[in-house]
Order: C-alpha cells, then sequence, then structure tokens
C-alpha cells in the first residue's frame, strides 16, 4: 500500500511538496483552506510583479520621446491594472489547479486541525501516515495601531484599492514597502517610508541602499530611516496623520503597515501533536525538514528563514523525498537568491560586501557599472552595477549583488558559478555574447581578477 501524504497548505511550497509526493507514489491530499498557489499567487509575488510591470511599460512610454517615438501623456487606467493583475493570478492558479488533477493529488477545501494521525478538516478525518506542514504567513499588525480602520491597510489590502492614493505612507521599509513605493511613486503617489532601522533594505549591504535610496528619492519618495512611528495622530474616513518619534507628523489617504509577516501555525494542533513552535511562532524542524515528530515535516515560511516562495517549494520538494525514503538527505540552503522588485531590480545571493566582512573574510571584489553596458544603454536603463565578492585568497565566489535592469534573471549565473565552486578568473573567461546585460557578470567578474580591458 502506498504511503498516505497529507500536506496541510496549497502554496508554494505544500503544492510543490504534493506534486512531488505524488511522482514518487504517495497518495495524497492536500488542503487549503483558501486559494490554491497560497500568498506568492494570491497576495504576494504574482500580482504584485504583474502591478510592478504595469509601472515598468509606465516609466517607459514616458520616455518615448527619447527612444524616437512621439506618444501622448499617457494615462493610468488604474481599474485595468488591477484587473490585468487578477487575470494572470487566475490563470497561474488553474495552472496549480490543473497540475494537481494530472498528478491525482486530492484537493481539499477548508481549515485543516491535526488531531492524532489524522487531518480534520470539518470534521473529515484524513489519515496521514506523513503530514508535510506549510501553512505560510498572514501580514503582521502593529499594537496601538487600529489595523481595522479603512485607512490602515496590510499588503493584501494594497491589492484590493480601487484608485491611485494621492498620498501614501508606508512603515517598513523592508522589501515589500520598497517595492510599494517604487510602484505607486510611478503612478504618481507621494510616499513617506517609515524605517525603525538606521537604513531601508537591511538585508542588502550598504553601498547599494544608499545607491537605491538616492533614485527612489530622485521619483519624489521620502525616506524617514532610523526614525519610529510615535502615534497616528487622527484617523479620518478619508485619511490619517502620524506623528514620529522627532514630532514630526505625515498626512496621507493611508497608511501601509508592512513590517512584516506572522505565521499561522497556532491554534491547530501541531503541538498537542508533539511539534515545537518557537518564540516567533516558527516550526523548529532538523536539518532533514522533520519536526520533533518524525511523522510531520516543516516546509516553507512557517519554519521561518528567509521568506521566498522558491525556499519554499525547494524544501517542499526536498521534504516529500525525504518523507518517502527518496534520496534522503538534509536541505541545502548555501546557494539561494533573493530578489527585490524595485525599479531598479536588486536581486543578491551569498554574502554581500559587508556580510564577508563581517564574517572574516578577506575579500576581493569586482565591480561593473551599467552605464558601461551597450544593451543597457539601449533599453534606457543605464543605473546600477553588478558586484560579485570573492574570497581573496582563493578566489571563489562568495557571492553577489546586482542592482540595474534584468537583475533578478542575472543573478542566477552567479548561483550556478557558486555552486559550481568557480573563482572570479573561471566565471570572467566564460565568453559572453555582446551585446547583452549578461556582459555585466564578465565584466565584474574579470575587473575582480584584474584583467578587465575596459575597467580599471
Amino acid at each position: 500500500m502506498s504511503a498516505r501524504v497529507v500536506v496541510l497548505g496549497g502554496g508554494p511550497a505544500g503544492d510543490v511538496a504534493a506534486l512531488r509526493a505524488a511522482q514518487l507514489g504517495g497518495q495524497v491530499t492536500m488542503i487549503e483552506r483558501a486559494e490554491l498557489g497560497g500568498t506568492c499567487l494570491n497576495w504576494g509575488c504574482i500580482p504584485t510583479k504583474a502591478l510592478l510591470s504595469s509601472a515598468d511599460v509606465l516609466r517607459k512610454v514616458r520616455k518615448a520621446a527619447e527612444f524616437g517615438i512621439v506618444v501622448g501623456e499617457p494615462k493610468v487606467d488604474f481599474a485595468r491594472m488591477m484587473a490585468r493583475k487578477d487575470e494572470i493570478v487566475l490563470k497561474q492558479r488553474r495552472g496549480v489547479e490543473a497540475a494537481c488533477k494530472r498528478k491525482k493529488v486530492t484537493v481539499v477545501r477548508g481549515h485543516g486541525i491535526v488531531e492524532g494521525d489524522a487531518v480534520a478538516v470539518d470534521g473529515v478525518p484524513h489519515p496521514y501516515d506523513f503530514l508535510i506542514v506549510a501553512v505560510g504567513t498572514q501580514p503582521a499588525g502593529l499594537p496601538g495601531i487600529d489595523m481595522d480602520h479603512a485607512t490602515v491597510l496590510t499588503s493584501d489590502d494594497v491589492l484590493l484599492l480601487e484608485r491611485v492614493p494621492k498620498k501614501l505612507i508606508i512603515l517598513g521599509g523592508g522589501v515589500i514597502g520598497c517595492e510599494f513605493a517604487s510602484l505607486f511613486a510611478a503612478l504618481g503617489t507621494e510616499i513617506a517610508i517609515i524605517e525603525l532601522l538606521p537604513r531601508i533594505l537591511a538585508p542588502v549591504d550598504a553601498k547599494s541602499t544608499a545607491f537605491f535610496q538616492r533614485l527612489l528619492e530622485a521619483e519624489g519618495v521620502r525616506v524617514f530611516s532610523g526614525r519610529r512611528l510615535a502615534a497616528v495622530k487622527e484617523y479620518r474616513k478619508d485619511g490619517i496623520t502620524v506623528s514620529l518619534d522627532d514630532g514630526t507628523e505625515l498626512g496621507g489617504d493611508a497608511l501601509l503597515v508592512s513590517i512584516g509577516r506572522k505565521s499561522q501555525t497556532r491554534g491547530i494542533g501541531l503541538e498537542e501533536a508533539g511539534v515545537v513552535i518557537d518564540e516567533r511562532g516558527h516550526i523548529v524542524v532538523d536539518d532533514y525538514l522533520r519536526s520533533a515528530n518524525p511523522k510531520i515535516y516543516g516546509i516553507g515560511d512557517c519554519i521561518g528563514g528567509l521568506q521566498l516562495a522558491h525556499k519554499g517549494s525547494a524544501e517542499g520538494h526536498r521534504a516529500a523525498e525525504n518523507a518517502l525514503g527518496h534520496h534522503v538527505m538534509p536541505m541545502d540552503r548555501t546557494v539561494v537568491p533573493s530578489c527585490i522588485y524595485t525599479h531598479p531590480e536588486i536581486a543578491m545571493v551569498g554574502l554581500n560586501a559587508d556580510a564577508a566582512k563581517e564574517a572574516g573574510f578577506e575579500t576581493k571584489i569586482g565591480q561593473a557599472r551599467f552605464v558601461g553596458d551597450a544593451k543597457a544603454l539601449a533599453e534606457g536603463e543605464p543605473d546600477g552595477f553588478a558586484q560579485i565578492i570573492a574570497d581573496a585568497k582563493t578566489g571563489r565566489i562568495l557571492g553577489a549583488t546586482i542592482i540595474g535592469v534584468h537583475a533578478v534573471e542575472l543573478i542566477h549565473e552567479i548561483c550556478v558559478a557558486m555552486s559550481d565552486a568557480l573563482t572570479l578568473d573561471e566565471l570572467g573567461s566564460i565568453i559572453h555574447a555582446h551585446p547583452t546585460v549578461s556582459e555585466m557578470v564578465m565584466d565584474a567578474a574579470q575587473q575582480g581578477a584584474g584583467v578587465a580591458p575596459y575597467l580599471s
């Protein structure tokens, strides 16, 4: 008899776990209380990128005269933007549903509660030999703020807006906050970002963050870093006023609370089943993704670490194989790219310049600027640079940060190089087609190795 696998959560971690377990011959049931695709597909990665793509088209049209194309002043049809976003989400969601049908994964809709060796939905038990938990996260609120007020938004609420706000206050200058700032700045919204830490985008190195902030401010965005929201001074039907810890007052149509996401692991029977949940609400798992209960595995955002859909998918793949005894091995997170879909894009993998120094490495850094790349210039995107960090003693690549056009695509070349333990010299010796933006990687590697013909 094939093993019974129940997957709790149908997001990018859970659906990959379910589909892979089915490929391996498991009898798979996937339980999802909302829509398949989870946060990523319905409330995160996909809808926001659809909207950001519209913003990029708007930027390009506004610069059309530079390309020799004469057009009138573009108008934003926000309703159509949102409808297009919904169409893309629906198409992707149907793709997940079709994949589950092809692989004979039974999809159960409803709120799952772990009860012994089964997960109950509306009182109906779904027994398991192995349970893979992928319940994901939800936007975090903040004490002292009325999160139910119409002018207080989460990242979910933004995707339901019916009009472009004239003024928007963003509390939190992390990835989500900066992506929405990049989106609405292009649409003409006056943006103010409040960030408690000394700088926005804390995971990014200081040089890249400063570079990006200058470009953000050039679009009219005001950044209040190292500042705390002291109080909401006034909630109005059509707006909100807040004060900062230094007395500064800011007003806007709405306040977007973008301070992170919280896990949804509590109150679903996991602790009663012997699963350990830490103080942040994350399931504690070992290197093989097993919880304290050997029948239960945890994957995705609910186990902590980087909250990335592709990391969750990789964990889902690994957990399914480990549970069913197929090529059992620990989860390898050595090379995991992180992408920020602002304008310009930012992509990272491994150690950045600051982190490598803090880790005690003597580094060699190669850098190339987009302004020197013919293809980037042809596309009208001269802003940014590629920076590759290597161990000075061995030349082995430790990581990279790329900020500029197509950065989220370029970073995978560094990922492959790191996975294959290439050195700066080896990466730089690989012939790249000309003219391409990908040449930035070769140029940066050659510059770091001291052999770049055009770069000092």
